[in-house]
């Protein structure tokens, strides 16, 4: 019963999805990919922001506040379908494009990879020490007290190995799940895991799909299944993978904002933004990239629109993590507290470490064992398709990934931790976030090979 219940709250997850692409899109046509892979997607963010709100209140995840989101939601979808406003499903044979036959083995190996992550995943209960101290304890934590008035846990420092300031998106969800079995237990719960965890993979699809086509895209979906560091740690309790799911998703769509200008691409650029803000740290850090990218690129192009779009990002992602970074300044920070070191001048005598850290990063990225030849193969594709950089959306995600990596290393370098242990311990887990960075200018530089060679086979046959 536990698990039948654990199941119909991520089925709640989905329709709150479902139901939010049918604002963004009133009427659309979408592909099934986009409706149970965006969909889930939104639903779960938005599921960890209502919980954690709601919390605020007073009141903590239970089933009653389950029943009434759900009743809500088949409300809002009820009024949807008589207006007509539902999203619907696109199914047409003339999408199919020539070579599509051979989508069985890519769509083969994903199926499997992401099997045996779930199956793997769902033996096990929290063994991962993060996820048995950090995330799975908030989980406990926030099951059994509403934030209204602060739990006693989150300003014991005698806690501090648990993070307390760390944010609450994969606690909350987990919460939520632990609200609608009536119970805590700690593996069934895992399927919350499970479930944000392999939505990277469709969510990577999406965006390589948007300019490559479908058969070298599901190549590069299922290498990303089959990645060493997917299976470690897909489904293991911690928030790296969910974390790295909801950054391709604000990556795409500030990309396809920068390159379309469209309110529903910004819309969804801003929500995945504050989920990834809520979920971790350094998620806060890569937002405000987000923002920041749109409002470089927005004086670059000139348009009023863009920088109204700016304006628009940064309000959006004001009003929907406020409460958080409200209620968050109280806790006490432990350990690292890195956003005071590396905005301090502190930052300066700490840069020569950068010798010792950089290397380290290039030399993590060929590690076969932990990416295969992940990295390696988005070098080779920006070599093949360097017309890409042309492209503003392209030059916008090298610009992203650029920043990322070079805040990642800053931190680093101002760590108090031994470097010798740290990075060994942690590095995979931080270049983790930026595989959907690099995945989707390996296939947009592919795109672009595949543009060039095409239009050099038609001018060859004009002459």
């Amino acid at each position: 019963m536990a698990l039948l219940a654990c199941c119909f709250y991520l089925l709640l997850i989905v329709l709150v999805g479902y139901t939010l692409l049918s604002v963004i899109h009133p009427s659309s046509q979408m592909t099934i990919v986009q409706l149970f892979g965006l969909g889930p997607a939104v639903g779960a963010g938005t599921m960890g922001l209502l919980l954690f709100w709601s919390s605020l209140i007073g009141f903590a995840p239970s089933r009653k506040m389950l029943e009434i989101i759900g009743v809500l939601t088949l409300a809002s979808l009820l009024v949807m379908k008589k207006k007509n406003q539902l999203a619907r499903v696109k199914v047409r044979t003339t999408d199919w494009e020539k070579g599509d036959g051979w989508m069985v083995l890519p769509l083969v190996v994903t199926v499997a990879g992401l099997v045996m992550i779930v199956a793997v995943a769902l033996s096990l209960p929290l063994v991962e020490w993060d996820a048995f101290a950090i995330w799975g304890f908030k989980a406990k934590v926030l099951t059994h007290e509403a934030l209204r008035f602060t739990p006693a846990y989150f300003h014991d420092l005698t806690l501090s190995y648990s993070h307390l300031d760390y944010p609450l998106m994969v606690p909350f969800l987990t919460a939520g799940a632990y609200a609608a079995m009536g119970i805590v237990d700690d593996q069934i719960g895992k399927l919350v895991s499970v479930f944000l965890d392999v939505l990277i993979v469709p969510m990577v699809y999406l965006g390589l799909r948007w300019k490559l086509r479908r058969l070298p895209a599901a190549y590069l979906s299922a290498i990303l299944t089959m990645l060493p560091v997917v299976f470690r740690q897909g489904g293991v309790g911690c928030a790296d993978l969910s974390l790295a799911m909801f950054y391709a998703g604000s990556i795409l769509y500030v990309a396809r904002w920068i390159d379309r200008q469209q309110w529903p691409d910004l819309i969804l650029a801003i929500l995945f933004s504050a989920f990834v803000a809520f979920t971790k740290n350094e998620g806060a850090v890569l937002a405000l990239m987000n923002g920041a990218v749109i409002l470089g690129f927005g004086f670059w192009g000139g348009r009023r629109r863009a920088w109204v779009g700016a304006a628009v990002f940064f309000a959006g992602l004001l009003a929907m993590d406020a409460a958080w970074l409200i209620w968050n300044r109280s806790l006490p920070r432990t350990h690292e507290d890195y956003g005071p070191k590396l905005l301090s001048m502190a930052l300066v005598t700490h840069l020569p470490r950068l010798k010792e850290i950089i290397p380290a990063m290039l030399v993590q990225t060929t590690v076969f064992h932990i990416w295969g030849l992940l990295w390696i193969m988005a070098g080779v594709m920006m070599l093949l398709g360097w017309r890409a950089l042309a492209r503003q959306y392209v030059l916008a995600m090298w610009v992203l990934l650029g920043m990322q990596l070079m805040v990642y290393a800053l931190a680093y370098s101002v760590t108090p931790w031994d470097l010798t242990v740290l990075m060994p311990m942690t590095m995979d887990r931080l270049l983790l976030h930026a595989v959907p960075a690099v995945i989707f200018l390996a296939g947009w530089h592919w795109a672009e090979l595949e543009t060039s060679h095409h239009a050099g086979n038609s001018c060859s046959g004009a002459l």
